[in-house]
């Protein structure tokens, strides 16, 4: 490349421009005024033009076509149609306004222009129309899959062969993206769903204009506070740093000449200049995969299902079995000699019921003599007669049935069983259907 383009100095322009690629020559062209053009990458040549009136120069930046020696221009929103040959701007539709496709996805197929997507009329797209040389209008182009694809407007896009690619994830900001990439084959108009976006990328500070976003090579790249790289082949989106940072309003790039035009401004006035793309970025600051394959996101879904379902499991078991513990269980503190349901609420039982419930723990949940019980019910077993020891140990075993019937919500009839002693029948036994537990 000629060392001319790197120590070039910008050229001042006006607010009102219009910047684009000759078709026939391949060089940069910018109109300013309605009627003063630079050509070429230095901007040395330039010619007097006049531009269609009373049409706007900046509302045709968007939508630009290169067809065989000649450049098209559709008005943003689609409509109003210019064509560009021998430095003369001819008007050739016989259409209007449509204000129907702000923000849409401009490229050529068989040697017409056509649009995808975009906004108008309150309601983003998913149309594609294209311009008919024949009768000189936008026609609608029927897809055999339309409903597959939903509206959507300002996207990434690019443009190999016959395949358009379109990446909504990057781009919207306030609307439900579509997680996939999609391709429309250009041969049947028919779409298809490729790999879907990493949804770990950050959502960069993007806006809805297309004039700093472009395709370099088999790559989309995007001019905003950063220079993003989103290679869909390769599979890999790029951050990089300017090597000058440079607040650009429009740029082209040009494949034959590998260079980059753009429009920047600085203390509020508007420059033009020309440099090769890799001077004007400067390091590498992330790179991140673009996609994950759908076999992986498949394989993720399935194992995250199967340790969830497990997690499920075997929390609710354990769940089950501390419930199915703590309903008939309690606690005994050695060190303070007192019972508790749980460790902050001790129970509070009166000396004598507290004595025959410590009996109750020593046996462990055996049966044994009803009467072992009277030791813990008498402090002088010679004085305490056999009919008042009876009556007092009916009256703890009452007292005790109810209290743990209510404090561990188990029915009155379950708190105790009893029977007759397998040695002697005229004796009876007696266990406590609760677990003890020392602490």
């Amino acid at each position: 490349m000629s060392p001319t383009f790197f120590a070039q100095q910008p050229l001042k322009i006006n607010q009102e421009y219009l910047l684009f690629e000759d078709a026939k020559t391949k060089e940069p062209v910018i109109i300013v005024n309605d009627s003063t053009g630079y050509r070429g990458f230095n901007f040395e040549t330039r010619f007097k033009t006049e531009f269609p009136k009373p049409f706007q120069l900046s509302l045709f930046n968007d939508y630009q076509f290169q067809i065989d020696g000649v450049t098209y221009f559709a008005e943003n929103g689609c409509g109003i149609t210019l064509a560009f040959k021998n430095n003369t701007f001819t008007r050739i539709d016989n259409s209007f306004s449509h204000k129907n496709q702000y923000s849409a996805i401009p490229f050529v197929h068989d040697n017409k222009p056509h649009l995808f997507s975009g906004y108008g009329l309150f309601t983003e797209k998913n149309i594609i129309t294209y311009y008919d040389f024949v009768t000189n209008e936008w026609l609608l182009k029927q897809t055999s899959n339309v409903e597959s694809i939903t509206p959507r407007s300002s996207p990434f896009f690019l443009k190999k062969d016959v395949n358009l690619y379109v990446i909504d994830y990057l781009s919207r900001r306030d609307h439900v993206l579509d997680e996939y990439i999609r391709r429309l084959d250009l041969n049947t108009f028919r779409w298809h769903k490729e790999k879907r976006i990493n949804k770990n990328i950050p959502l960069f500070n993007i806006t809805y204009q297309h004039n700093n976003r472009l395709q370099i090579d088999d790559k989309i790249v995007s001019f905003y506070d950063k220079i993003v790289e989103v290679d869909i082949f390769n599979n890999f989106i790029k951050t990089f740093d300017y090597s000058i940072f440079k607040n650009i309003e429009a740029i082209k790039y040009f494949q034959r000449s590998k260079m980059l035009t753009y429009v920047y401004q600085s203390n509020q006035n508007y420059y033009i200049i020309s440099e090769p793309y890799t001077s004007l970025k400067s390091k590498l600051i992330s790179e991140m995969p673009l996609y994950v394959s759908e076999s992986y996101s498949i394989f993720l879904y399935g194992f995250f299902i199967v340790v969830f379902a497990f997690a499920f499991c075997y929390g609710f078991y354990k769940l089950y079995v501390s419930y199915k513990i703590k309903k008939g269980q309690l606690l005994y503190s050695v060190t303070k000699d007192l019972f508790f349901v749980n460790k902050k609420n001790p129970l509070q039982l009166s000396p004598l019921n507290k004595a025959v419930l410590k009996v109750f723990l020593a046996q462990k949940g055996s049966f044994f003599a009803l009467h072992s019980l009277n030791d813990a019910l008498s402090e002088d077993l010679n004085e305490d007669n056999y009919v008042t020891i009876n009556k007092r140990r009916e009256r703890v075993l009452k007292d005790l049935k109810f209290e743990l019937s209510n404090v561990l919500k188990m029915p009155k009839e379950s708190v105790f069983s009893t029977r007759s002693s397998q040695l002697d029948k005229r004796m009876k036994e007696i266990k406590i259907n609760i677990i003890f537990r020392e602490v």
